[in-house]
């Protein structure tokens, strides 16, 4: 008699969970039809929208916009997705405390970075992010000035060197830069540690093929099968990426290990890694993941908008000439440069801005709804569970926000022209609790090596800036490269 009462007992409870999910699917349907958006196929939904290649997707999310306006609903498979670009609903949303989980295309990245202040949300990426913070604040950042000052004295010399007359990609030689600056500040290598690191200069160089790999991933719905993914090599290649990141991570872990045991470090002298070691709330593994997220995140991203920067200067020589001005007027032709200096140099602040409008570091955000909320004054509900995308690229290139988006323009960052706009317009590094920990970091690095490289070069391009093909893969970058050549300042 009890097994028929368990029996029963267990039908009324999945009986109830099953019309409690058809009331949920339902009401989610319901919801969504009163968005717009492309046709879904059964199944699938608009899975196959997202299958562009990394060239394409921009064009592909720009195009939905423009189509649907500033709210549009997609399918993939039974879940939603919700894209918002208005102004005003993005920094609700990105503000809000229901809305703090990263979204579905992160768990991707989880497999090279682990579960942390990328990649996470809640209770992780809170206490993470706040052991970590220290480190990239503006008193912090100030002090790091020194070994940027070092750095770019270094990556002039390199660019002195060159052959005024050959083109070249200059990433690679931001690139190298923005490593010594990393690693002799958030890592806390030396400048010689930092030569001898295992599989880092493998790391540098695989990096932009780590991120097709992630986003071939994400985009792809066949490699979400583990035998299809097995059978095309993938699972060979991501072991390989991993033994790289180990080696890379566990050698700058042994070394901060080792130093910390022979020396005790006073607060201001504490770099990321120190402060997850001395934490001892993270595992060996923990960290070494979130080494790699603060490495690759400061060092690879900041490398793409520095390249940026100095490709408009070389593109828009009237603009170069306005910051070499600019910089010997204030500064002065040659010398130390501080935080402080950089933020009196305003032509220099609108190329930078520019280069992230234009460029930004990532094509779009996403976020996992918590707990339920309404945009568009009311008018939409997007229940918990729901992912949201902001489309940061689009809005980036949106002609109602600004004038003549397509080309690149400096001067619209000028203060009369900033205050025509919706200032929600603009979210290079995302808004709120979740902003990008390390833009201060990332600003003074940067304006510090263009003023270094300014004052000692002039930079020079063939063609047009708007003529170059981007490519987003979990980042947006130039598809052929940053092409430019530099002259020494006093050459003929």
């Amino acid at each position: 008699m009890y097994p028929w009462l368990l029996i029963g007992a267990v039908s009324v409870v999945v009986a109830y969970s099953f019309r409690g999910w058809v009331r949920t699917r339902l009401r989610l349907i319901k919801l969504a039809a009163r968005m717009p958006g492309p046709p879904a196929w059964p199944l699938l939904g608009n899975a196959l929208f997202f299958m562009a290649t990394s060239a394409d997707l921009l064009d592909v999310l720009s195009t939905a916009v423009k189509q649907y306006g500033e709210y549009v609903r997609f399918w993939v498979g039974p879940e939603l997705m919700v894209c918002v670009k208005n102004p005003a609903d993005i920094r609700l949303l990105l503000t809000s405390n229901k809305i703090n989980i990263k979204g579905p295309f992160y768990e991707f990245m989880k497999v090279f970075i682990g579960p942390g202040v990328l990649s996470e949300g809640g209770p992780v990426w809170r206490n993470h992010r706040k052991i970590a913070h220290p480190s990239y604040s503006k008193k912090t950042v100030q002090r790091y000035a020194t070994v940027f000052n070092s750095c770019a004295e270094d990556l002039v010399a390199d660019l002195r060197k060159k052959n005024p007359d050959v083109t070249f990609n200059v990433y690679w030689d931001v690139v190298r830069f923005t490593t010594q600056c990393v690693c002799q500040t958030i890592v806390g290598l030396s400048k010689e540690e930092t030569g001898t690191v295992k599989s880092m200069d493998d790391i540098l160089n695989e990096t932009h093929n780590m991120y097709d790999f992630v986003f071939t991933n994400m985009t792809r719905w066949w490699l979400h099968i583990p035998v299809v993914y097995w059978l095309l090599g993938r699972k060979t290649t991501e072991r390989y990426y991993l033994r790289l990141i180990d080696e890379m991570t566990s050698d700058m872990l042994a070394r901060r290990r080792k130093a910390l045991s022979e020396k005790t470090l006073t607060e201001e002298e504490l770099g990321v890694v120190d402060r997850f070691i001395l934490s001892g709330e993270l595992t060996d593994q923990e960290i070494k993941w979130e080494i790699m997220t603060f490495f690759t995140a400061s060092q690879e991203a900041s490398a793409k908008i520095a390249a940026a920067a100095l490709l408009i200067l070389a593109h828009l020589p009237e603009w170069q000439e306005k910051v070499y001005n600019e910089i010997v007027e204030v500064l002065g032709e040659d010398g130390y440069v501080t935080g402080e200096d950089v933020r009196r140099l305003q032509c220099l602040d609108m190329v930078y801005k520019e280069a992230i409008r234009y460029m930004p570091i990532a094509a779009f955000i996403q976020r996992t709804v918590e707990e339920e909320i309404t945009i568009k004054n009311g008018d939409i509900t997007l229940p918990a569970g729901v992912t949201v995308v902001i489309p940061i690229h689009p809005l980036h290139r949106d002609p109602k926000y600004w004038d003549e988006p397509d080309l690149v323009k400096p001067e619209r960052f000028l203060p009369e022209n900033v205050r025509k706009r919706d200032p929600n317009a603009y979210v290079p590094f995302s808004l709120g609790a979740m902003d990008c920990i390390g833009r201060i970091f990332a600003e003074s690095m940067i304006k510090i090596m263009v003023v270094h490289v300014v004052r000692h070069t002039r930079l020079v391009a063939a063609g047009s800036m708007e003529a170059l093909p981007l490519h987003v893969a979990i980042s947006v970058r130039s598809a052929h490269g940053y092409n430019l050549r530099a002259i020494p300042r006093g050459h003929s």
